[in-house]
């Protein structure tokens, strides 16, 4: 099971609790997850959205470009994000500030009026938690229990007096769940999904998806998983390895580019710099490795492997935490992608030049690996303490 959820609205609508109360829950059950916020000039009031992964295993990267999910509490999300969902996926709206126009055949949307279920029940606050009952009750993503056991670390110890108020409006929040206003016709799902597949959304090599940060909406990174499955196609020659590992060290390059673009004027942003230029050095010797392959009389030469420095980086404001962990994170998992890769590449091709250059490059991929799981590992600890909670 994996589950990849959009939730957006208003700042102050209570969108990045909803999601911080699905995260913690999943982490109650053990499942693995990742929480990646975004606001928009104005905390409240302004636009808020946050993007939560649950699954049955490891997050490759918090980044979402097809959602299985989307809850939309005002009529500019709806606009915005209603599109990202998957064929087949569910849509959850606020009824009471999202009218759906032109809604979508191809997907379930349920129509919940959790304002006005909120104002019932005496608290308009607690309309994100009729949204978040009635959530649960269809995607059963996690249990009712364990959202009031991550109450607490959402909202505080001061505010454990309000646990029965909002355990009722999850209870309220599931009972007016029956069946979505606009279900998802299986013929018009099929469909878009055929026509995605044919024109390859579904493995674009490029940075396209929106990964959300504290501060801005930037392009980064899309899910890659489709793409690596590590196919024999891709193994079927030395020429087809050759090119992919272009391809690799190109899309590296771009990541960290617009990871240095996001740490601008700060030392995190210069070492983003620093690791793209090795990245450009790599696709220097691997286009004469091609070049050699095809045939031309091209002399590849060797990657230097000069000892291993620990990189300086100075520390990060806390605020920038929740950026740095998803940033870290997508970036080992592309080097950990890459050092599988050319680990198969090196086992594969006949090409002993070929050979010593893959070699070459998992040294380098470990090493950047390497320093990217210690700045990971540093904002972990950080974020967590900032959150007033610890998994471990």
């Amino acid at each position: 099971m994996e589950k990849k959820i959009i939730m957006a609205g208003f700042g102050g609508q209570g969108v990045m609790a909803m999601g911080q109360l699905t995260t913690y829950a999943g982490m109650i059950e053990n499942k693995h997850v990742s929480w990646m916020p975004s606001y928009g000039p104005e905390m409240r009031g302004g636009s808020a959205n946050c993007a939560v992964v649950v699954s049955d295993e490891p997050v490759g990267a918090p980044v979402i470009s097809v959602a299985t999910d989307a809850i939309v509490m005002n009529q500019p999300s709806y606009e915005k994000f209603s599109k990202m969902v998957e064929p087949g996926g569910n849509l959850f709206v606020n009824s009471d500030l999202v009218h759906p126009d032109n809604p979508r055949k191809d997907i379930n949307i349920y129509e919940i009026p959790v304002n006005e279920i909120a104002i019932e029940l005496g608290n308009p606050k607690v309309a994100n938690m009729v949204m978040l009952g009635a959530f649960i009750k269809v995607t059963e993503i996690v249990k009712e229990d364990s959202i009031l056991q991550a109450f607490t670390k959402v909202y505080g110890d001061k505010k454990k007096k309000l646990i029965p108020l909002n355990q009722k409006a999850l209870e309220m929040g599931q009972a007016h769940i029956e069946a979505p206003s606009f279900k998802a016709d299986p013929e018009a799902a099929k469909a878009k999904a055929a026509k995605e597949d044919k024109g390859g959304k579904k493995v674009s090599r490029t940075p396209q998806a929106n990964l959300v940060g504290p501060d801005s909406v930037g392009s980064y990174l899309q899910d890659r998983t489709g793409h690596y499955k590590m196919t024999d196609l891709v193994f079927d020659s030395d020429i087809s390895m050759a090119k992919e590992a272009l391809l690799n060290e190109t899309e590296g390059i771009n990541f960290y580019l617009m990871a240095a673009e996001q740490f601008k004027n700060t030392s995190a942003g210069k070492v983003f710099k620093s690791l793209a230029k090795q990245e450009e050095e790599h696709v220097m010797y691997l286009e004469r490795l091609c070049a050699k392959l095809e045939g031309r009389e091209v002399e590849v030469g060797k990657v230097e492997q000069v000892p291993k420095e620990v990189i300086k980086w100075d520390k990060l404001e806390p605020a920038m935490a929740s950026m740095a962990l998803s940033v870290f994170s997508v970036g080992m998992n592309l080097e950990s992608q890459s050092v599988d890769f050319y680990g198969k590449a090196a086992e594969r091709t006949k090409d002993e030049e070929a050979k010593k250059l893959y070699k070459e490059l998992i040294y380098w991929e470990n090493f950047h690996y390497e320093q990217l799981k210690g700045q990971y590992d540093l904002y972990k600890e950080m974020w967590w303490s900032d959150q007033s909670f610890s998994p471990f």
